[in-house]
């Protein structure tokens, strides 16, 4: 008898590989990052390096694909090695000549650095138009991933200096709580039925658990507020399971105002007298929030005396010099004071349109990340964290797509044409 066998298509597998390849920037922000980062640590001194640079690696690589294949994984064209080396020698190009760049732009380089935010959720745009995003089974994954060296994280610290402290060979605390909080809302429960379409129920219990005990570990005020909320509201389980586990989330974050427990090198005091100073400027010029401080120039805060060691050790920059808009850690105390006032509110404006649009449970968790770490840790102008919120919120914004199981009957690459001639009642063999 007489079979039709479906063709694989190229495309097909470039297609596949495009999908896989999405959720590599939560590789490098959820395991690379941080591993490097303990085993620099662990080494010595840590080197003078951008923590712009896997990032850089990232978009190079998304550039090459973009140009070599279409979304669908259909091939550009045949040959294309001209492009591919033209890109990689104008790479090399910048990395070389790269103080001559700078040099050139320096000027308008304190613009560039507080623009940060705009080409990290630039970065998202991109790699989500040119991969896909990554799915909340990816979140969850490597989040759970980050949980496990969060413990053991602590775990060491406690066995090695017989204390629980908030230093992490990891990384800042505040961030990897962040990573989590973004793991912890792909884990919520999705909507409802949307058009005919839902969105998948993805993860594993065992996953949302290890976020969990991974942001206990972090030892984050904010983030264990963070959790505690968002659990609270939008958590999985019953009302009394949320209850439960908020309250054991916030007497966990009291137990850190208790205990001998403080940020590296008494951070914390830094931004909370930042903070101060900031609100008393906005009071004593109320024009600063419309028009925000100059770029170049250092605030008009004067260190005091017994800050000045802490401030010193931790920036590297003498008190004298004050502070610099750049050397403020809390996102929206530096958006403020850089941008005013109106250019954050229009944005909030704009981003809960979209939330409103389509409310679900990732969406609302994600605003209540952003509103709670934007007080504690860079967000966007830290690229790992900016990039895996800016992905996650584009997820959350999304429109469900339609069943894995009606998708693939319909329109996988190898579902059989309906009109196969071989299939038509008239022409089967006999």
């Amino acid at each position: 008898m007489l079979q039709v066998q479906p063709v694989r298509h190229a495309s097909a597998n470039m297609s596949w590989a495009s999908s896989r390849l999405a959720a590599l920037p939560l590789a490098a922000a959820y395991l690379a990052v941080p591993l490097a980062t303990a085993l620099v640590r662990r080494m010595g001194p840590e080197p003078a390096v951008s923590p712009f640079l896997p990032w850089l690696l990232l978009a190079g690589l998304g550039t090459v694909w973009a140009m070599l294949f279409r979304r669908s994984g259909v091939r550009v064209k045949k040959r294309f090695v001209f492009e591919v080396f033209a890109f990689l020698a104008l790479a090399v190009m910048l990395y070389l000549r790269q103080d001559v760049f700078l040099m050139q732009i320096e000027l308008a380089l304190p613009l560039i650095v507080e623009a940060a935010p705009a080409w990290v959720l630039g970065f998202c745009l991109m790699w989500a138009m040119t991969f896909g995003v990554p799915d909340r089974a990816a979140f969850q994954r490597y989040g759970a991933a980050l949980g496990l060296l969060c413990i053991a994280d602590l775990t060491a610290g406690i066995v090695l200096q017989q204390a629980a402290t908030a230093q992490r060979w990891l990384g800042d605390p505040d961030v990897l709580a962040g990573l989590l909080l973004v793991a912890l809302c792909a884990g919520l429960r999705p909507g409802e039925n949307d058009g005919g379409a839902a969105e998948p129920d993805q993860g594993r219990p065992s996953w949302r658990a290890m976020i969990l005990l991974g942001l206990a570990a972090c030892l984050s005020r904010t983030g264990l507020f963070g959790a505690a909320w968002i659990y609270l509201f939008f958590g999985r389980g019953s009302r009394t399971a949320r209850v439960l586990t908020a309250l054991a989330l916030f007497l966990l974050m009291a137990a850190t105002f208790l205990a001998p427990l403080s940020r590296p090198g008494g951070m914390h005091y830094l931004d909370y007298w930042l903070w101060a100073k900031s609100v008393e400027l906005f009071f004593r010029e109320p024009g600063l929030l419309f028009t925000g401080v100059h770029f170049g120039l250092a605030l008009p805060f004067a260190i005091p005396q017994e800050l000045a060691p802490i401030w010193e050790r931790l920036t590297g920059s003498p008190e004298q010099l004050g502070v610099q808009l750049a050397q403020i850690g809390p996102f929206w105390l530096r958006f403020i004071l850089g941008w005013g006032a109106l250019v954050p509110l229009a944005g909030l404006a704009g981003l809960f349109g979209l939330l409103f649009r389509r409310m679900t449970r990732m969406g609302a968790g994600l605003a209540a990340v952003l509103f709670a770490m934007g007080i504690s840790t860079p967000l966007f102008h830290d690229p790992g964290l900016g990039v895996s919120l800016g992905l996650a919120f584009i997820l959350a914004l999304s429109a469900p797509k339609p069943r894995p199981e009606i998708e693939s009957a319909t329109h996988g690459p190898d579902a059989e044409d309906a009109t196969d001639p071989a299939r038509q009642w008239d022409m089967r063999p006999l």
